[in-house]
């Protein structure tokens, strides 16, 4: 390999080319069928210093054997022009790098065909860079097919025909219509560069957590590799997975928070403009910069890059960023924003929380509230998606057909059995009730609304139930009468007492009632039950003349962990459980209407509809004739 300061575009890279014209002829007869004349001493490696497909295999060479293997391998390095010339169409019919030209001729292109044949045909020469059990390759495989099939290849989720990578470097103005995108594509791309970043990281923590139940329970057996305890790497061990997403993430350190304003991913100490978001990976990269050979090989890309800007290659796509005028296209992941959140004020001594409605106060209950600093996150990032199970919250698009939503009896007609289909779907419920619905308005003050009115938005963090709360509010529901569209009857007691004795749930669904306009004033968020600690919870009543409820407050705390999803539409729907009866997921999901510092000054008016539902999972079976025709409308509680 040549001296890496020739690296630079133009360059002249071969101390004697008819070496490399030769090559070329020589593979060009072998795709012909013909005879070599004299067969080559070694393979040739054609390397480019730029290329993080060619640098994987620069690593092994490196890290194979100490002084590298240039005494079984010959090393070339070449330019982007060199690509384009006929003779090394004869290489690699794709004109990309790397290839391989074998002994007798035979041409290998394709980076883990090439790294594979490498490993496979001169495996000894130093330390194994492949897992020694099925389990371990299989692994190894799986990061590697994930980095070549939704990163480096054009066969990705996104549209159009490059690469996920290219959209962090390619653009019309630099590059042309043959090799640029436009923005959208851009943006969809770069979307799929963060998802597959967020599934290696659940990939290691995955890891990290096998390695540990295997170490705890002494189960050496499971062992997916002996090498892979304990090690630094993706699977432990050094394999030729590092190699294969070390130098792309070297693209990324580079480009995604210079150009598109992400955090620096793979620095772990880095704060500004927020932590990494992938603090595994970011030890991982740290390690693997700690072998100097691996560090030179970093230089080489980075250098190139520097290069690159310098001369202006990024600036069309800085420019195109910026004169977008396009809040749905997203660039920028990882950066959550800090926001103001109205935490409860626990009570004094000798008083409760609460306040009351509908009848005089009597003094006994406090309700006051203090804002706190927080720090939200973009919901939308969540890679899986949220799901109820998981955190609690999830995203549902759910078109309706309601088109009144300030008519109670078109709602209920309408919305509810939308509503009722929606829960089922989110949350696996066999059975679900809706017996309540709000309307809100952000030019209200009354959080509760009159009757055939609408209410303001909550800004102030609570859950609907309290763990004692929910039971006594189903049993108030079956008193008052649940109408059961499948029993064609209002449920009696004995009905509600037997619902109760499953699992069961209190599910709200928050959706947008505006035609024209997504969420952009007072959206609202959600908290993961998982960063609440129990002591953090109190109890806030509300007194209403003929009963009195029960909600969750929360003492403030920095471990919370918030997520919104910003700019919903009428067409999305928040669904969010208030209560589970089951103890082993998660239950009181904590939320409330917030000021977006990131909102427009004119936007405009919030206005939103909830629904109240109650899920049942695991209800007996009917033993009476169901009459599906019968309805309930117009009745105060509707469900099936």
């Amino acid at each position: 390999r040549q001296d890496t300061s020739s690296c630079e575009p133009g360059a002249e890279h071969y101390t004697n080319m008819r070496h490399l014209h030769r090559a070329f002829a020589r593979a060009r007869s072998t795709l012909a069928s013909t005879p070599l004349d004299k067969p080559l001493e070694k393979p040739i490696f054609f390397d480019m210093c730029h290329s993080n497909n060619a640098a994987r295999v620069r690593l092994w060479m490196a890290l194979k054997r100490p002084g590298g293997m240039g005494h079984a391998i010959e090393s070339r390095m070449l330019t982007y022009p060199d690509l384009k010339k006929a003779d090394f169409a004869a290489v690699n019919p794709l004109k990309k790098v790397p290839a391989l030209i074998l002994p007798d001729g035979a041409p290998v292109f394709e980076s883990n065909v090439i790294l594979s044949f490498l490993e496979d045909k001169y495996g000894d020469a130093g330390p194994r860079l492949t897992p020694r059990t099925p389990e371990g390759r299989a692994a190894m495989e799986l990061l590697c097919r994930v980095h070549d099939l939704y990163i480096a290849s054009p066969n990705t989720t996104a549209p159009g025909f490059s690469h996920s990578q290219g959209a962090m470097y390619l653009s019309y103005g630099w590059h042309g219509p043959e090799r640029g995108m436009d923005l959208p594509t851009r943006a969809a791309k770069i979307a799929e560069i963060w998802r597959q970043l967020c599934w290696l990281e659940a990939e290691l923590e995955a890891s990290d957590r096998r390695r540990a139940m295997v170490s705890r329970l002494h189960l050496d057996k499971f062992t997916r590799d002996p090498d892979a305890a304990g090690g630094p790497h993706l699977l432990g061990q050094l394999t030729l997975a590092d190699l294969t997403w070390f130098p792309t993430c070297v693209f990324m350190e580079f480009m995604l928070p210079r150009f598109f304003g992400w955090p620096q991913l793979f620095d772990p100490a880095a704060a500004d403009p927020a932590p990494t978001p992938f603090p595994r990976l970011a030890a991982w990269y740290s390690a693997m910069r700690a072998e100097p050979a691996v560090e030179a090989v970093r230089a080489e890309i980075w250098a190139y890059w520097e290069e690159m800007e310098a001369a202006g290659q990024f600036k069309p796509i800085v420019d195109e960023i910026a004169a977008s005028a396009d809040p749905t296209l997203k660039l920028t992941y990882g950066v959550p924003q800090a926001v103001q959140l109205n935490y409860q004020q626990p009570p004094p001594a000798g008083k409760g929380t609460g306040r009351y409605i509908n009848q005089p106060d009597l003094g006994d209950v406090v309700d006051e509230h203090v804002a706190a600093e927080v720090t939200m996150r973009d919901a939308r990032e969540l890679h899986p998606p949220a799901s109820l199970d998981a955190l609690g919250f999830a995203l549902q698009s759910w078109p309706t057909k309601c088109d009144d939503f300030e008519d109670d009896d078109a709602v209920v007609a309408t919305y509810y059995g939308e509503m009722m289909d929606l829960v089922k779907a989110a949350s696996g419920a066999e059975r679900v009730f809706i017996f309540d619905h709000t309307v809100r308005e952000s030019g209200n003050t009354n959080l509760n609304a009159a009757a055939g009115g609408s209410a303001a938005p909550v800004p102030r963090v609570h859950c609907d139930y309290t763990a004692s709360g929910a039971p006594r509010r189903l049993q108030q529901l079956g008193a008052e009468g649940i109408y059961s569209r499948l029993r064609g009857r209002v449920l009696t007691p004995e009905d509600v007492e037997e619902l109760a004795a499953g699992r069961f749930a209190f599910i709200n669904v928050w959706r947008s009632i505006d035609d024209s306009h997504p969420v952009m004033q007072q959206p609202l968020a959600v908290c993961d039950e998982k960063s609440v600690a129990e002591e953090d919870r109190f109890t806030y009543e509300l007194r209403f003349p003929d009963r009195t409820g029960e909600n969750y407050s929360l003492r403030h705390s920095r471990a919370h962990r918030w997520y919104y999803f910003p700019r919903q539409t009428k067409d999305e729907c928040l669904v969010f459980k208030v209560y589970d009866k089951r103890e082993d997921g998660p239950r009181f999901v904590f939320h409330t209407a917030f000021s977006d510092p990131s909102s427009p000054a004119d936007a405009p008016p919030r206005r939103s509809i909830e629904v109240r539902a109650i899920a049942f999972f695991d209800p007996p079976e009917l033993e009476e004739p169901v009459d599906a025709m019968r309805t309930a409308q117009g009745e105060p509680f509707a469900g099936r």
